[in-house]
């Protein structure tokens, strides 16, 4: 993985990630850290592995929420892509395989993900609302913390060879 081998390097920091990935594995997925780390984390690690190791991340992530969970999940990113105009697929599904895939396209593009995930639909960029782009917002919702933690986890789970 080079990257992210480096950046997982060894001592302290190869220890706060065994740490973070070890409390996602033992609680809900939206519990046992800040949104500041799971931020950090994700912002970290995602875009430093190829995207078919992002998609298999995000479903696995995806899976471990429950089928409402990823329900709910799936209705709020329709409706903050809606109210930005960003076009997902029409009928998308909780499956974690296709609602997984959505959120791998989201991510291709930088930023994207962030956005949508971020402040409410009333909130513009660079707004005392939207906070440090978008972060303050981000993870307000806890279906979008037990994503992106999820996602951060997994791939360093794997990183690490766990």
């Amino acid at each position: 993985m080079g990257i992210l081998d480096d950046l997982l390097g060894g001592g302290r920091q190869r220890q706060e990630y065994s740490d973070f990935v070890s409390r996602y594995d033992q609680g809900h997925p939206s519990e046992g850290y800040s949104d500041q780390e799971v931020m950090a984390r994700y912002g970290e690690v995602a875009h430093k592995v190829p995207r078919d190791q992002y998609a298999e991340a995000a479903q696995e992530a995806l899976a471990r929420m429950s089928p409402e969970e990823r329900a709910g999940f799936a209705k709020m990113l329709q409706q903050r892509a809606q109210a930005r105009g960003v076009q997902l697929p029409g009928q998308m599904t909780p499956n974690p395989r296709e609602l997984g895939e959505v959120l791998t396209d989201l991510h291709q593009k930088p930023g994207q993900l962030r956005d949508l995930l971020g402040p409410g639909s009333g909130a513009q960029p660079g707004t005392a609302e939207s906070g440090a782009g978008g972060i303050a917002g981000m993870l307000g919702s806890p279906l979008a913390k037990a994503a992106l933690a999820g996602i951060a986890a997994i791939v360093v789970k794997r990183a690490m060879g766990r």
